[in-house]
């Protein structure tokens, strides 16, 4: 295995405890935010020390394995700094609070419109000149406010791959948390699976429901019979004919 991949699938196989470090949710991103940057760490040591033997590597680390490890961390800060600010108060107030930053992040994706279609459509036209470091045409204002940080870990939109990324899962995130407001603590959805599985043969589960059914227990005797139009005789009623 590749070692960038090594990496990632570590950060992953890490990522998947975080909910079992503990039950406050600010110490799990903590936890989180930790291994996503020593992934992050180990991937530029890589390319620092090794680089790229063509320009196709190049290319195709800064779209896609580094925006898979940058975007987890983009993720699990913005989670971090949204609960940290999150007021528990009415349901009312935190649907506003969760809307607004739902509000923002459609936005963003708004403005970065022609990237989000560029990432999308998994075009690569552009591919040269977004995912290569050290380009000519990256704007100088955002070349040298990125050189301060890293000019041998950046190309010009391995950030703006790895917010899309990023969004796309808080958008999953935040909608998960509007639909736990609408639905009472402790009651499981419909259609929700049970943790209850009948373990005895079908013709017993069968005689249960017969026994219901006609007993009348269920809907005032006016239930929907389960597995034919009409219910099958009272088997106590059933005349055995003999040729």
């Amino acid at each position: 295995m590749e070692p960038h991949l090594k990496i990632i699938e570590g950060l992953e196989n890490e990522l998947t405890k975080t909910n079992e470090v503990s039950d406050n949710l600010s110490e799990q991103m903590e936890f989180a935010l930790g291994h996503c940057k020593v992934a992050l760490d180990e991937l530029r040591e890589i390319v620092i020390k090794e680089g790229f033997p063509d320009k196709e590597s190049e290319i195709q680390f800064f779209k896609e394995i580094k925006p898979r490890v940058y975007s987890k961390l983009l993720y699990y800060q913005a989670v971090f700094d949204m609960e940290s600010t999150r007021q528990k108060v009415d349901k009312k107030w935190m649907r506003q609070y969760l809307h607004q930053e739902l509000k923002k992040i459609l936005k963003f994706m708004k403005k970065c419109r022609v990237k989000v279609q560029y990432y999308k459509c998994n075009y690569s036209h552009l591919d040269e000149k977004y995912f290569t470091r050290k380009n000519q045409e990256i704007p100088l204002e955002l070349k040298d406010y990125h050189s301060l940080v890293d000019e041998d870990f950046f190309s010009w939109h391995d950030h703006t791959f790895s917010m899309i990324r990023a969004n796309e899962m808080l958008i999953e995130y935040i909608t998960k948390e509007i639909e736990k407001m609408d639905v009472p603590e402790g009651i499981k959805q419909a259609g929700s699976k049970s943790p209850l599985t009948w373990t005895d043969s079908k013709v017993d589960l069968h005689e249960i429901i017969y026994a219901f059914y006609y007993a009348g227990s269920v809907n005032h005797g006016k239930a929907t019979w389960l597995f034919r139009r009409e219910p099958p005789r009272n088997p106590a009623k059933t005349t055995q004919v003999s040729n």
